[in-house]
């Protein structure tokens, strides 16, 4: 295997360099950060309906949709980014996606430690610190290959990432509040920042004892030339903005089991809010507002049927219109 350690890049190269590689069949460890901001949406999303595009182009923040699946991220050069790219047919993947992410992210854990944070694997692929998130990981097939993509929050702009999703102002204070609860850096546990050379050359330690000899990697002509023709495909407007799956509601994952959702329902007397926060996949608070605000005792029936149910997106969705109708008083349109 290989290993390409390449410093800081140019913000669309960081994400056109695993896609190129895992295309091209090419197993390794990439490590790299990026020079500018910049947002990137999943496979499934649109930008046009996720992100606040005006906001980021005000702002100078890139936008960029990866083909692989997961929601909206901010992403800077106070983060540390990390790809495992291996062939599915490689008989040291895992055969279901939990166990790829808990072996495949024990040398970011070992990392960590290293550096006296204690971090834990939280299922399916996040790493936590005392329950907050510290490591956001995802992946996906893309080719003959699965590929691993993760980071490291060194720090990070909670602030801004609410300006850069287009949401509602009271669901961007609510993913505020709730990503100070729930998401931790590097320089908020320890009250500094270690060098990004100096951690990565722990990361690598970590990594060679996982998968063994690395050869270094260079970008040569041939792999530029591959880079060049997915960026022309892309940061084209048909791939872009392709039109995302459509919604039954808005939902944003903080870190694995805490999560928002808003709905907005139609009535005869005016549009209903909902905003429902989950804490362990049990919903914990609901916030109502619209017509609905002038029933309060019908208010507090529903709020007392929501409270304490799992989180399951789909049935909530349902779940919600009935009670509605049962005792909001007012006439679903």
């Amino acid at each position: 295997m290989k290993v390409f350690n390449l410093g800081e890049l140019q913000w669309k190269q960081t994400q056109l360099i695993y896609h190129t590689l895992a295309n091209m069949n090419i197993e390794c460890l990439l490590l790299h950060s990026t020079k500018q901001k910049y947002v990137c949406v999943g496979l499934h999303q649109d930008p046009r309906t996720e992100i606040d595009i005006n906001y980021c182009k005000k702002n100078n923040i890139g936008i960029f949709r990866r083909e692989t699946g997961g929601g909206i991220v901010l992403l800077d050069k106070n983060q540390l980014f990390f790809n495992i790219i291996l062939k599915k047919s490689n008989p040291i993947v895992p055969r279901f996606p939990q166990n790829f992410f808990k072996k495949f992210l024990q040398p970011v854990i070992k990392t960590c430690n290293e550096f006296e944070i204690k971090t834990e694997f939280h299922p399916i692929c996040d790493l936590v610190v005392n329950g907050k998130k510290i490591s956001g990981n995802g992946g996906g097939e893309l080719g003959e290959c699965n590929v691993l993509v993760g980071n490291i929050l060194l720090d990070f702009n909670y602030r801004q990432m609410t300006k850069v999703i287009n949401s509602p102002k009271k669901l961007k204070e609510s993913y505020y509040n709730l990503m100070k609860q729930n998401i931790t850096t590097v320089k908020e546990e320890l009250g500094y920042i270690p060098s990004k050379e100096k951690m990565y050359k722990v990361l690598t330690t970590k990594y060679l004892e996982l998968l063994g000899p690395l050869e270094i990697g260079e970008v040569n002509e041939e792999i530029n030339n591959q880079i060049d023709k997915l960026d022309k495909k892309y940061f084209s407007d048909e791939w872009m903005y392709q039109r995302g799956v459509k919604k039954n509601g808005y939902e944003i994952k903080i870190r694995e089991g805490v999560f928002l959702f808003y709905k907005i329902i139609k009535t005869l007397n005016g549009n209903v809010e909902i905003i429902c926060q989950t804490e362990e996949n049990i919903i914990k608070e609901t916030i109502f507002s619209g017509s609905i605000l002038s029933l309060k005792d019908n208010v507090g029936k529903i709020r007392k049927k929501l409270i304490g149910m799992e989180y399951k997106k789909v049935d909530l969705d349902l779940l919600i219109y009935d009670l509605i109708k049962k005792y909001g008083g007012v006439t679903v349109a």
